[in-house]
C-alpha cells in the first residue's frame, strides 16, 4: 500500500512539475514596473511582469504574465485594462474601445491570463502599459490575492512621449493617387489608425506654387491610416500642381479615441514628394522648443522674410494632443523666423511639448501676404525629457530609509510641485500586505528644469521597518484608486497628469531595527496555504526537461521527496507477531 501511494504521489508530482516547474523556472519572465523600476515579488502572491498582444483565429488576444501560477477560477476581463500614452485613456469605457470580452487562465501557461477579444477588433499599436485590479487573480499555491499593479507592454508602439508626434492621428505623408489621375485625388496619410466616420472633404487643402490654395470636395477613399480626398475638377485644380497640403485641426479622430473632442489631429502639413513643398506664400518648415526669460517658447522658421506674428494663432501641442495658444510673439533678428512665448502653466509642461502649429493668418510675407500655416515636430518631447510609457510620473526607482523612515521614489518627469495625497502611498510588506501609516510630504522635487525629479515622503521609522515595497495609487481598471501627485500637465491636461496604478520594489539604505515591544509574531512571515503543490525547495531542484538526462535527474529528486513523505517504521516479523498474540 505504502508503495502504491507513493508511486502515485511521485505520478501526480512529475505531472505537476511538467507544467510548474518549468512555468516558474523557466517561462516566467523577469518583468519591470511601468516606469522601468525593479518589480515587487511578494511571498505567495501573483506579481504581474508582462503584457504581450497576439492573435488566435479571428480574435485578438492580450497576455497578462505573473510571476507564479494561478488558481483556474472564474476571470472576470473588467479587472483588466490597457492604455495608452495618455495616463486615463484606458480601455473599457463608453467613449473608448470596450473591455475584453473574455478571460481565462492558459492551460499551457498556468501563469498567464489571457483576454479575448471576439466582438471588436482594438487597435493595440497606440497601447503602451496594462494594468490589472487587485484581486483580479489568486495564486494556486495559497489562493492569496494580486495586488493592483501596472507594466509596460512588450515592444509597445505607443511611447507616443519620445517620439515627436502627439497621441492623435498626425500627418506623416501625402501622395498624388496616380492610380486614376482623372479622378483628381490626394492620399493623405496618418501615422495610427483613424475612426470610422468619414471626415469632411473641406478640411483638407492644397497649395500650388502661386500660394493658390485648392479645398477638397469629396472623399474617394478611407482606411486604416489613409484618406483619399477629391479636390474639384479644371486645369486650374489639378493634384498634380500640388507643391503642399495643409490638414485643419480636427480633420480626421484616432480609433482608440478617448471623447467626443479627444483624440483630433493637430493642423498638420506636407511637402507633396517630388517637389520643394515651397510656395509664394511664407511657409513653415521647421521649429524647435526652447526656454527663454523662464517662459516656454518655441521658434517657428519660414522659407522667407515675415512680420506682423500674431502670437494667439500660433500653438504648442503636447504629446496628449492638447494645445496652449502664444502670449507673445516677435520676429528675430534674421528675419525668417519668430519666438513664440507661451503663458504658465505651460512652462511646467515643457518636456510634453511635441509639435508646434501655425494657423491661417498667423503670420505675413514682406509684401503682407498670409501663410497658410501648418504644423512640425519640434524634437521629440524637448529631447525626450519624458520618457515614460505615459504622461504622468512614473516611477523609475524607490529606495526606503529604514533608520529614519524616509522614502524616496525617483519618476520620469516633475511633478506639478504643488498636488500631494499621502494616503495614496502605501508601503508593503514581503506578503503584499499594506502596512498601516499615511506618508507627510518632505519635497516633490524640483518644478525648475524638465526632467527626472526625486519625491521625498515621511513614514514613521516603526512602518518602514517590514516593508520591501511601495505601491502608488492612479489608474486601474475602473478608474483611479486615488492620486497621489500631478504631473506638469496638470495646468493644460488634468485627467492626463495623474499617474496609473505602480508598485515598485525598494531598495534600503540603512540596517532595520524592530521598534521596541514588537512582538515576535509580527516579524514571522506568513504560512504559505498549499494546495497539493510541490514545496519550494523541490520545485527549485526540478529543471526544465530538455533532454532524457535532465528527465533522469528530475525522477531522482522526485523519488527522494516521494520516499520521504511516505516513510514506513520497520518491525521485525516475530516482535509484531508476538504482539499481534498477547493482544489476541
Amino acid at each position: 500500500m505504502t508503495n502504491f501511494r507513493a508511486a502515485r504521489y511521485a505520478r501526480l508530482a512529475a505531472t505537476a512539475s511538467g507544467v510548474l516547474a518549468a512555468t516558474l523556472l523557466a517561462a516566467a519572465p523577469a518583468g519591470a514596473a511601468l516606469g522601468g523600476a525593479n518589480p515587487a515579488s511578494f511571498n505567495h502572491v501573483p506579481d504581474l511582469r508582462s503584457v504581450t498582444f497576439g492573435e488566435s483565429g479571428p480574435d485578438q488576444v492580450a497576455w497578462f504574465t505573473f510571476d507564479e501560477p494561478l488558481a483556474t477560477n472564474a476571470i472576470n476581463p473588467a479587472q483588466f485594462t490597457l492604455g495608452g500614452y495618455n495616463s486615463a485613456a484606458r480601455f473599457g469605457s463608453a467613449t473608448n474601445l470596450p473591455f475584453a470580452d473574455a478571460a481565462s487562465v492558459v492551460g499551457t501557461k498556468p501563469n498567464t491570463v489571457e483576454l479575448r477579444w471576439t466582438s471588436s477588433s482594438p487597435d493595440f499599436d497606440e497601447v503602451s502599459y496594462g494594468a490589472v485590479n487587485g484581486a483580479a487573480v489568486r495564486a494556486f499555491n495559497g489562493n492569496q490575492p494580486n495586488v493592483a499593479d501596472s507594466t509596460a507592454v512588450t515592444g509597445a508602439k505607443g511611447q507616443t512621449g519620445t517620439r515627436g508626434h502627439t497621441s492623435a492621428p498626425d500627418l506623416v505623408g501625402v501622395r498624388v493617387d496616380e492610380s486614376n489621375l482623372n479622378a483628381n485625388v490626394l492620399i493623405f496619410t496618418f501615422d495610427q489608425k483613424l475612426d470610422s466616420h468619414l471626415p469632411l472633404p473641406a478640411l483638407f487643402s492644397f497649395v500650388k506654387a502661386s500660394g493658390a490654395v485648392v479645398v477638397g470636395t469629396g472623399i474617394n477613399s478611407y482606411s486604416d491610416y489613409e484618406v483619399g480626398v477629391r479636390f474639384p475638377a479644371g486645369p486650374s485644380n489639378l493634384v498634380t500642381e500640388a507643391k503642399r497640403v495643409v490638414v485643419v485641426p480636427g480633420a480626421v479622430q484616432a480609433r482608440n479615441r478617448t471623447g467626443l473632442f479627444a483624440g483630433l489631429n493637430p493642423i498638420g502639413h506636407a511637402a507633396v514628394p517630388g517637389t520643394s513643398g515651397l510656395t509664394a506664400l511664407p511657409d513653415l518648415v521647421s521649429a524647435e522648443l526652447g526656454s527663454t526669460g523662464g517662459s516656454t517658447s518655441i521658434t517657428y522658421h519660414y522659407d522667407e522674410p515675415i512680420k506682423s506674428p500674431i502670437a494667439p494663432l500660433f500653438y504648442a501641442y503636447t504629446a496628449t494632443d492638447e494645445f496652449v495658444s502664444g502670449s507673445n510673439a516677435v520676429v528675430n533678428a534674421d528675419g525668417t523666423s519668430v519666438t513664440v512665448n507661451f503663458p504658465n502653466p505651460a512652462d511646467k509642461a515643457q518636456e510634453h511639448f511635441v509639435h508646434a502649429g501655425q494657423v491661417v493668418g498667423g503670420i505675413q510675407s514682406a509684401n503682407g501676404q498670409f501663410g497658410i500655416g501648418g504644423g512640425v515636430p519640434i524634437g521629440g518631447n524637448a529631447g525626450a525629457l519624458s520618457t515614460g510609457w505615459t504622461s504622468a510620473p512614473d516611477a523609475t526607482s524607490a529606495t526606503i530609509n529604514k533608520s529614519n523612515g524616509q522614502v524616496d521614489i525617483t519618476l520620469d518627469s516633475r511633478t506639478n510641485g504643488t498636488t500631494f495625497s499621502g494616503p495614496d502611498f502605501h508601503l508593503l510588506d514581503s506578503n503584499g500586505d499594506v502596512i498601516a501609516g499615511v506618508p507627510t510630504l518632505v519635497s516633490l522635487g524640483s518644478t525648475g528644469a524638465p526632467g527626472p525629479q526625486t519625491i521625498r515622503i515621511q513614514f514613521l521609522p516603526s512602518e518602514v521597518a517590514a516593508a520591501t515595497a511601495i505601491q502608488i495609487d492612479g489608474y486601474q481598471a475602473g478608474g483611479t484608486l486615488g492620486v497621489p501627485f500631478r504631473g506638469g500637465l496638470q495646468g493644460i491636461d488634468t485627467p492626463n497628469s495623474a499617474p496609473v496604478v505602480q508598485v515598485v520594489s525598494a531598495s534600503t539604505t540603512a540596517a532595520a531595527i524592530a521598534p521596541v515591544g514588537t512582538s515576535k509574531a509580527a516579524l514571522r512571515l506568513r504560512v504559505a496555504k498549499t494546495q497539493g503543490v510541490l514545496p519550494a525547495k523541490v520545485r527549485k531542484a526540478l529543471k526544465p526537461t530538455r533532454n532524457a538526462k535532465q528527465a533522469r535527474a528530475n525522477a531522482k529528486v522526485l523519488k527522494a521527496f516521494a520516499k520521504g513523505q511516505y516513510r514506513v517504521k520497520k518491525v521485525a516479523v516475530k516482535r509484531a507477531s508476538k504482539a499481534a498474540g498477547k493482544k489476541g
